[in-house]
Formats: structure tokens, sequence, C-alpha cells
């Protein structure tokens, strides 16, 4: 192993496999995301012909030619055309105003009328947005969320620092669901309900993996918000974010817009999640709200947005349908029980695997002693590259699959090792501690 990608790398200080690029995904907390200025500029008109207006240019002119050819007609001619005028502009008018009428009826056209003393009548159709319903029927589910936290500067010195959020009263008992990043190293935990009560939180769960936790207060006639699924969602349909960007005095804002894009795959606590992406704004402060579709129903948490100069209205949310199991299992056991196969590792490419002549797959830079890979004989420097038959190219592709196993499953691990050589192993799964 000389000259073998498993020494050179080990041996470094470990990296993350996370994904990286340009675009910076920020979660929105109240901390995270600056406002920044948008200067706009206006573009002039420029004359299609000569790409400018040139003000010198002289006005054209026109020299009208009229022939004029004098006939004098009899007194009872010129006496009757006047009259035939006036009767038909007289008929006209009274067929064309009775016209009129009769149409704008038939089609209920609204229709104003104008006096010489320049007094109106107004008929106003007046139409309900859609969204007026949806904000009543889901807004008394929605918290605001104030956290209190010790923090230490650079000194040494200890000081409180204050947060905000938002939640969903998912039971009648008052469990609240938000998101991990929102109450995460909280001191002190403040719930304000709709109507302005403010009432005192506990912490039930929380899990990173997946940026959700649940909370709990002690209330009376507490309004659960009605779940939907997410599943039958479909691009373009309507999408409704309620929750309290910029803290809590903008509680209970309601945006909307609609569902832009399904399964985004973007990088949320330790792993990577499929997201639902909306245009519906949601700003620092809405992280663990609501959003909901047409029908009032909760098809989504808040979870985050993109930010970056270039970028507007891109904000996403965990579906529900992925949140459901999280939170069943977080009230119930106060954490998630996941499996785990017991290494740390790396994602080797296809650049990597061809310079130092291994194949692509995970490579394993520690093994966790006492776990289902270390029972099972997986060492330092292994290249994982397959699991249970499927091909591993990547440490996502990994974590995936070993996602969809429950604890205590045994899997069939491929690792390409020392002397070169193949080895298929198996292995037990166990607890993750995280």
């Amino acid at each position: 192993m000389d000259d073998d990608i498993r020494r050179d790398i080990i041996e470094d200080e470990a990296i993350e496999s996370v994904p990286t690029g340009d675009t910076v995904i920020e979660n929105a907390t109240k901390e995270d995301i600056p406002v920044e200025d948008v200067a706009i500029k206006e573009t002039p008109i420029e004359n299609e012909a000569t790409g400018r207006v040139d003000e010198n240019m002289p006005m054209p002119t026109s020299t009208f030619y009229r022939e004029v050819i004098e006939k004098k007609p009899k007194k009872w001619g010129k006496s009757a055309i006047a009259i035939a005028l006036a009767i038909g502009l007289a008929f006209g008018s009274a067929f064309g105003f009775i016209a009129d009428n009769i149409m704008d009826n038939m089609k209920g056209k609204n229709v104003v009328y104008a006096s010489q003393d320049k007094q109106y009548n107004y008929t106003i159709d007046k139409t309900v947005s859609p969204v007026v319903p949806i904000a009543k029927k889901v807004s008394p589910s929605i918290v605001a969320i104030r956290i209190k936290k010790s923090m230490r500067d650079f000194f040494g010195y200890t000081y409180e620092s204050e947060g905000n959020g938002s939640g969903i009263i998912i039971d009648s008992n008052g469990h609240i669901v938000t998101n991990n990043h929102v109450i995460d190293g909280s001191d002190n935990i403040t719930v304000i309900l709709h109507d302005g009560t403010e009432l005192p939180a506990k912490v039930v769960g929380k899990d990173s993996q997946t940026d959700l936790a649940v909370i709990k207060v002690e209330g009376k006639n507490l309004q659960p918000a009605e779940l939907g699924d997410s599943s039958t969602l479909e691009v373009g349909e309507l999408a409704v974010a309620i929750g309290s960007p910029m803290g809590t005095d903008y509680a209970g804002s309601v945006t909307a817009g609609i569902i832009s894009g399904l399964n985004r795959e973007l990088y949320v606590g330790n792993r990577t999640m499929k997201l639902i992406q909306t245009d519906a704004a949601i700003n620092p402060g809405n992280s663990g709200g609501a959003l909901v579709n047409s029908e009032g129903k909760v098809i989504g948490i808040n979870t985050l947005k993109l930010v970056e100069n270039k970028v507007e209205g891109m904000g996403f949310a965990i579906p529900i349908n992925e949140a459901k199991p999280i939170i069943e299992q977080l009230i119930q056991n106060r954490k998630v029980s996941r499996p785990y196969l017991g290494i740390t590792g790396q994602t080797i490419d296809e650049k990597t695997a061809k310079q130092y002549d291994v194949p692509q797959g995970v490579l394993i830079r520690q093994v966790i002693e006492g776990s289902g890979a270390d029972k099972a004989g997986l060492v330092r420097g292994d290249i994982i590259t397959k699991v249970d038959g499927e091909r591993i190219t990547t440490i996502e592709q990994l974590q995936q699959i070993i996602q969809k196993h429950k604890v205590g499953d045994v899997v069939k691990v491929e690792a390409y090792g020392e002397l070169n050589r193949y080895k298929t192993v198996e292995v037990k799964l166990t607890e993750s501690d995280s």
C-alpha cells in the first residue's frame, strides 16, 4: 500500500463528505440571513434605427392639398340633409344606448354612469382571495417561538442571546413540531399562541439529522393543524407559508406562492434530504412554520432557503410524509432509532480512483469499536463497493441504503481491501447514538 490511496488519505486529517459549490444554503434563523440593498438600474429605451435619440433631427413636415369644388345646392336640399342627419344621429344614439344596456345586462357586466355634475355611481364586484380561508383555518395552529441561550464571547464573558422561530401545534396535548436548529442549545423556550398568550415550553425530543424537534406546552383549547399528504403534490399548485419572520412582532405572517419543485436534494443536518421547493417567501424566523396546500392541510415544515445575491424566491420545506415517523418517534422515545453501520468514511470519486488504481466507493477512515462493522471484520482503509449487491460510488448512496433498514438487520457488504482483494462480510446494524 505504498502508493495506495488508502494510506495517503487515511493518514491525512479527516475530511467530511459534504456537497460544495458557490450556492450558500443557510437555515432560516434570525441571525443567519443578512439584509442587503438591491439596486435597480433603469435601462433607457433607444431608437430602434440609430440606437439613440437624436434631439437635433428636424421634425418632418407634410403639405396637405385639398380640392374645393364650389356648387350651390338648392335651399331645400341643405335643409333636407340637415334634418336627415339630425334624425339619423338621434335614432342612432338611442339605438346604441338601448343596445349597449341590453348587451351589458345579458353579460352581467358592471356599469358605471357619469352625470354632468360629476357624480358617479359605482358597482363593485368583490373577489375574495383563496388564501383568506386557508389563513383563517391554519393560523390558530401556528405559534411563534422565542428562545434564550447562554453564550460566551471571545474574552470569556457570558451573555444571553435571543432567537426566534415558528412551530406547528400537532395535537391537543400541547405537542408542537419545529426545526431542531430553532431550539438547539436553548436554555429557555417561550411559545406565543395565535391570540398572544405566552406559555413556557419544554423539549420532548430532537433529531439533528432531519432538523426536526418536538416541544410541549401546557395549555387549554389548543387547535392542532390538519396534516396532509405530501406524496400527492404537483408542481404549480398553490402553497401558503405561515410563520413568524423577523421575530415575534411579525407572528402569523402569511405568504403565498406555488410548489416550485419536488424532491430537491439538499444537505440538512448530517445527511442529504429530499425537500419541497416553493417561491412562497420564507424568511428568518419562518423556520419550523407550516407550508400548507389549498385545503389548509400541512404538507411541509419550512426549514431553509437559498441565500445568494442572484437568488430570489427559493425556499424549502421538509415533506410532512418524511416528518411524520420522526415526530412519532420523538414523542414516544424522545429520540430516533436509526440503523448504524459503524464507520466513518469518504467518497472515492472517479478521478481519484483512476489516479490510485482503486475502485470507486466509500473509503473507511475509521471503524467504531464494538459496532457491527468492527465485529464483521471491516478495517480502516477498506473501500466499500457494494451493499446487498447494490453498487456504491458515494457515501450518500451508502447512507440511503442503510437508512432503509432497521436496527438489527443484517446486510452484506463487499469491500476492496488489503492485497488488492475483494471480500464480502455480513454486518449486523446497531443503533446509532446520534
